[in-house]
């Protein structure tokens, strides 16, 4: 074949390798109409959203590698990659690196699963099925994410039991929301009781469980260093549930509630100064799905 035969074939080749990339990852008719219902019309919308057509389930969950973005978060993960993990993950302002690693390493999320199909939002949003697999038994989950900058990403939800899956009626602010109400529940020095100045935001855990009734609430308990093992855990336990105590006086049901104390086993800081030791006496929430709904 002449030379120039050769150049010309393999011009085309690239060009055609390049279309068929580009038709994965763009949806295809720019005023094609897009579906009525959002996942938060106060969320902020890219200026990619004026844009996006209801597309196929392809274009946004490919990823740079090709493959769907929740399989390449789920390799990531599962090897312990977390800066390319992160790359394809919205985590909540709120969470520095260190709490969302902290978070990563004791989560037990990275069953297997697989994408089957999507739905369009009209604030560049997008809701992913997905199939799971765990333990032999397989079964379905939500997932929701937005494309930034051209890339498709997954909102990780750092209070969640399994980080990704989505309820349908979460508001995408709660991660923050949640955290800022925990941050503000006070003890009193080295006991279990409450202080009065956490009553509001108590009453904002009340009102937030009672209008999410299909979210169980299981509350750990952490404290710092000070003190024999044994001391610590009792003390990190009546914390947590001393929280689950005030939430079932004030009508949540205690089936959708549980509780636990880690003692001083997995600071967050080195208790080397007060402020470290601040950190490490916290008490978290892990919310998981409750398949029992009860009230209203």
């Amino acid at each position: 074949m002449p030379k120039l035969y050769i150049f010309i074939y393999t011009i085309s080749l690239v060009l055609g390798l390049n279309l068929i990339y580009s038709c994965n990852s763009t949806p295809s008719d720019p005023n094609q109409q897009k579906p009525n219902n959002t996942v938060n019309s106060n969320q902020k919308t890219d200026t990619l959203a004026s844009t996006l057509p209801k597309a196929s389930w392809r274009n946004p969950v490919m990823s740079p590698m090709g493959a769907n973005v929740a399989r390449v978060i789920r390799g990531y993960y599962l090897v312990g990659d977390f800066d390319k993990m992160l790359q394809f993950v919205i985590v909540p302002p709120c969470y520095t690196r260190k709490q969302i690693e902290y978070i990563l390493r004791k989560s037990t999320w990275g069953y297997e699963i697989k994408v089957n199909n999507l739905q369009w939002m009209e604030d560049s949003t997008f809701i992913l099925n997905v199939r799971t697999n765990r333990q032999n038994t397989v079964d379905a989950e939500q997932y929701v994410g937005r494309i930034i900058n051209d890339t498709a990403k997954l909102f990780l939800f750092p209070e969640k039991e399994n980080l990704f899956p989505y309820y349908g009626d979460e508001d995408l602010e709660d991660p923050c929301q949640l955290k800022d109400l925990l941050d503000k529940i006070y003890f009193a020095f080295d006991k279990t009781t409450i202080l009065p100045k956490s009553t509001t935001a108590l009453s904002a855990l009340v009102n937030y469980l009672t209008y999410n009734p299909s979210l169980n609430a299981h509350f750990i308990g952490h404290s710092s260093a000070e003190g024999s093992k044994a001391y610590n855990k009792a003390l990190s336990e009546g914390r947590a549930k001393a929280i689950c105590d005030y939430l079932i006086k004030h009508g949540i049901s205690k089936n959708r509630l549980t509780y636990e104390g880690k003692g001083d086993t997995q600071p967050l800081a080195m208790n080397d100064t007060e402020t470290n030791k601040s950190l490490n006496r916290r008490v978290e929430l892990v919310l998981s799905k409750n398949t029992n709904i009860e009230e209203r």
